[in-house]
């Protein structure tokens, strides 16, 4: 008897170089040495050649910066990827791009290249905000950028918004939202500024000079997306994440659900076939161990099976479709009802949880704070 075949992964390659740096951003990123570029898919493809080959179900090439990639380059890697795996016939290929990056004729050598998804990164559609976030485009250029996305015929466009910025007013997102709405896209994400101690904004907040807003305003943005997004197609599938039918991101499920994901390039994560684990966040070095065969871990934890229940429902929350009991038996041998604090039931009581059939489900209205909700229920 043949063993069954392994689930489809996913694949995210990270792109480090920014054109200009976000002062909010804490992603692994630099402005300086585009000389390595080279170098860099080199390393890259000779990390992905150390992996057996898997049935790949999603590319995502997040930075950074991926819209600053020549089309050759990104063609380059994306054959790679097809020679060493085997990449199914539907999978979705997404890059992220800053708006000021986009024209038809570069979106057209990128499709043609074997992208079929492009992540926007519009952020606002107020100039203000955009001037205060530090990014390279104006509200206008953001819109221009979608439309010639659009005009390419790459009808999955997925674009970002932020809020709870300081000094945001209810009609300056309303405004953007409205906007984003207007431009017609098959996904949207609505992120809330969060800010880490080691950016420029984060040291600015710790400092005192810069003060966020309390979390009574930007919950009170959040409901102000989730009824604005409620009248139109798009669905809200996950806790930031909204989508027309069968435009869900493939690649960020993966995640959701607790799948398995091969990560290349400086400073990406990646959990599969028994391990998770962080490369080297520094290009110079990530291209050295390459050239060692080393595979630049910076960080790497073994799964056990207590971290794979942990993450499977502290992950899947997230998720408007909850987290499936027979699922989870299936893979760890006990319920839901088993593994969760005994506040599982008093949490569905209240309302807060839900089971929907087998699954069960954050209510809506809780998903501002799910992140004190799974802390209650987890062990």
């Amino acid at each position: 008897m043949s063993a069954p075949a392994r689930p489809s992964i996913a694949i995210y390659i990270h792109w480090p170089w920014c054109a200009a740096i976000c002062p909010y951003c804490d992603f692994d990123k630099q402005a300086t040495d585009f000389r390595l570029a080279d170098a860099y898919i080199g390393a890259l493809i000779a990390h992905l050649h150390a992996e057996s080959s898997r049935a790949v179900h999603s590319i995502y090439l997040g930075g950074g910066t991926p819209s600053l990639l020549r089309p050759d380059r990104l063609r380059h890697i994306i054959e790679a990827c097809r020679a060493q795996m085997d990449v199914l016939p539907d999978c979705e290929v997404t890059l992220e791009a800053n708006p000021s990056d986009i024209v038809p004729h570069k979106v057209e050598a990128y499709l043609q290249a074997g992208v079929n998804r492009i992540s926007l990164g519009v952020q606002s559609l107020v100039d203000e905000e955009l001037r205060f976030l530090g990014r390279r485009h104006d509200a206008a250029k953001a819109v221009r950028a979608a439309l010639a996305v659009r005009e390419t015929g790459c009808e999955n466009l997925s674009l970002d918004l932020m809020y709870g910025l300081p000094g945001q007013s209810e009609a300056d997102l309303q405004r953007s939202l409205d906007g984003l709405i207007d431009l017609d896209p098959a996904h949207l994400s609505c992120y809330a500024l969060t800010l880490e101690d080691d950016t420029p904004m984060g040291d600015d907040v710790a400092a005192g000079v810069l003060k966020l807003p309390e979390d009574e305003v930007v919950a009170a943005s959040y409901e102000l997306i989730q009824s604005r997004l409620a009248r139109t197609s798009l669905d809200q599938y996950e806790l930031s994440n909204w989508a027309r039918a069968g435009r869900q991101a493939i690649h960020n499920l993966t995640y959701w659900r607790n799948g398995e994901w091969l990560g290349l390039g400086a400073g990406a994560a990646g959990s599969i076939a028994g391990l998770s684990y962080k490369r080297h966040p520094l290009v110079t070095g990530y291209i050295a161990s390459a050239a060692r065969g080393d595979p630049a871990y910076g960080w790497e934890e073994p799964w056990t099976r207590e971290s794979q229940m942990r993450d499977t429902v502290m992950l899947g929350l997230r998720l408007a479709e909850g987290v499936s009991d027979r699922d989870f038996r299936d893979r760890f041998g006990c319920t839901l009802t088993d593994y969760c604090t005994d506040r599982l039931d008093d949490l569905v009581a209240a309302g807060v949880l839900i089971w929907k059939g087998d699954r069960l489900a954050l209510a809506p209205s809780r998903y501002f704070v799910s992140n004190a909700v799974i802390a209650d229920l987890l062990p």
